[in-house]
């Protein structure tokens, strides 16, 4: 690839360019060089979905690792999340089911929803302050063997 490197116009909120200025300030540091920290870094936490290898089960721990974030500002719903993991994935032992896709995709809604959800998918009634942990325990534990 190189060092080939393009310019780009972001649009981004008043607050947010503020945010930039003064961390970039306090670091001593051009205000580009925050923007493309910040934007490496989020390209090596989600660097599942630059393999196309990646799917299905094998894309589910990224998937649970950062659905909240995700969700929220992506607004994944099932319908999209159920693309996004399984849309590739012809073998079915590899595939995510449908139940534990709707449970990503709560992931960022109030506790009180996941919680009654998850109750109805597993039958484990869960306390408000452990419903992310466990629901992803679930998950991690029901598919690391696929």
């Amino acid at each position: 690839m190189g060092n080939k490197t393009s310019c780009i116009s972001v649009r981004m909120s008043e607050a947010d360019h503020a945010k930039i200025k003064t961390t970039a300030k306090r670091l001593q540091v051009r205000h580009s060089d925050v923007v493309r920290y910040a934007i490496r870094t989020t390209l090596t936490r989600l660097s599942a979905f630059h393999n196309p290898e990646l799917k299905g089960t094998t894309l589910l721990p990224t998937m649970i690792e950062y659905c909240n974030e995700l969700n929220r500002h992506f607004d994944l719903d099932a319908d999209k999340l159920d693309n996004i993991i399984n849309a590739e994935t012809s073998e079915p032992n590899m595939q995510v089911a449908r139940n534990d896709i709707e449970l990503l995709a709560l992931c960022g809604m109030p506790v009180e929803i996941i919680q009654e959800r998850f109750r109805q998918v597993t039958g484990i009634k869960l306390k408000n302050n452990e419903v992310y942990q466990f629901m992803k325990k679930y998950l991690v534990e029901k598919y690391q063997s696929a």
